[in-house]
């Protein structure tokens, strides 16, 4: 069914039988990777940190109902670690909720308050809806951050956290991690929804401070990259499961080669080079 459905629980969006894009981006790696995520969910401490700066900038008034926070320090003034009859009773106190240290509620929080100090990210933040569900077929699915308009355009906004906001940096992790994949499935899963197009736009935030931000429109070209890469994914999982085969990475016995860097230069080589002295 096509609809669009805002703050709707991550718990009611993970029970919903249909496909996303992160699942779908397993593939990259192999078939194989596909089925064992399938099975093993991935949950990680930066996960888990990038899930609380989420809800602190785009819902702050639901971040003490998620989240409980971990303060117990050592003699020495760091964390304490999470075992032992004081965790034991925190874990009964705070059942239900998702758990952070006092450093990662800190960080969070910053985070948080950095984007929310940019006027460029506000542009886009200061009206709308979070964690927008929508659904749509053929079973697909897909959780977009923000849903706003502006300029009387619908924008679907992302906000991601990074080591580097400057362009270069970030435009290199982007395709490592296929992100404009990502932008692809929600710009299309809105169009078939709505049957019109929307913007795309990502905010995006340093991890450490001072935790620079930067706002970048994502423009048609790198939504057709997209498109076509989660297009060929599609067209392999297809073949997947009409075969039964979920292969790893090869396939083949393969020649291993080493990265140029790893060779060292020789003086005729360098002397090749023309470097000036």
């Amino acid at each position: 069914m096509n609809q669009i459905v805002s703050r709707m629980p991550m718990d009611e969006y993970r029970a919903i039988d249909a496909l996303n894009i992160s699942r779908l981006k397993e593939l990259q790696r192999s078939p194989l990777h596909y089925v064992h995520r399938l099975a093993h969910p991935l949950v990680t401490a930066p996960l888990v940190l990038g899930s609380a700066a989420h809800c602190a900038t785009l819902e702050p008034e639901r971040f003490d109902r998620q989240y409980a926070v971990w303060t117990r320090r050592t003699d020495a003034g760091r964390m304490a670690p999470r075992n032992g009859q004081h965790w034991e009773r925190f874990q009964v106190e705070h059942a239900g909720k998702m758990f952070l240290t006092e450093d990662e509620c800190d960080e969070a929080i910053a985070i948080a308050s950095a984007v929310r100090a940019d006027p460029v990210a506000m542009r886009y933040l200061e009206a709308g809806e979070p964690e927008v569900t929508m659904t749509w077929e053929p079973g697909r699915k897909g959780r977009v951050d923000w849903l706003t308009t502006v300029g009387g355009k619908q924008v679907l906004v992302g906000l991601k956290t990074t080591r580097d906001c400057r362009h270069f940096i970030f435009g290199s992790q982007a395709a490592k991690l296929g992100y404009p994949l990502q932008w692809a499935w929600y710009h299309d899963g809105y169009a078939e929804i709505r049957g019109a197009a929307p913007l795309v736009v990502e905010i995006v935030v340093e991890s450490a401070p001072p935790h620079a931000v930067a706002v970048y429109k994502i423009l048609e070209d790198i939504i057709e990259w997209g498109r076509l890469g989660y297009t060929d994914l599609l067209i392999q999982l297809e073949e997947c499961e009409r075969d039964g085969k979920w292969p790893g990475p090869y396939t083949e016995e393969q020649v291993l080669t080493l990265p140029s860097w790893a060779y060292p230069l020789e003086a005729d080589d360098l002397a090749e080079l023309e470097l000036e002295q």
